[in-house]
């Protein structure tokens, strides 16, 4: 049996990958619908809920932008500071991929 996941806003479910959203809020990965978290946005919890998403095509580009500065480091007198920061970037954005979306359909 599949395990339901539901809004942190609405309370009701989420059905399909396409309405999840998940942000960082209060320090917590939560999943709102697309449009929960467009009015969150509108109101006072704009200082607790990031205004980009985890998920979606800018979490996308900047875990890829994330993974590849991570390596800078490596190659060259840059302080390694960068590649913390980068590589919690990536591993927060598998998080909600393996939390959260891989349990949805298509």
């Amino acid at each position: 049996m599949k395990e339901e996941m539901y809004c942190e806003s609405c309370l009701m479910p989420i059905k399909h990958r396409d309405d999840l959203v998940t942000v960082w809020a209060y320090f917590k990965l939560r999943p709102y619908h697309s449009a929960c978290y467009a009015n969150s946005l509108k109101g006072a919890a704009t200082f607790f809920v990031s205004n980009t998403p985890i998920n979606g095509f800018s979490g996308n580009f900047t875990a890829i932008v994330a993974f590849l500065l991570a390596w800078i480091p490596l190659f060259t007198n840059i302080t390694a500071g960068i590649s913390v920061v980068c590589v919690l970037i990536v591993l927060t954005r598998l998080y909600s991929y393996f939390t959260y979306e891989k349990k949805l359909p298509l």
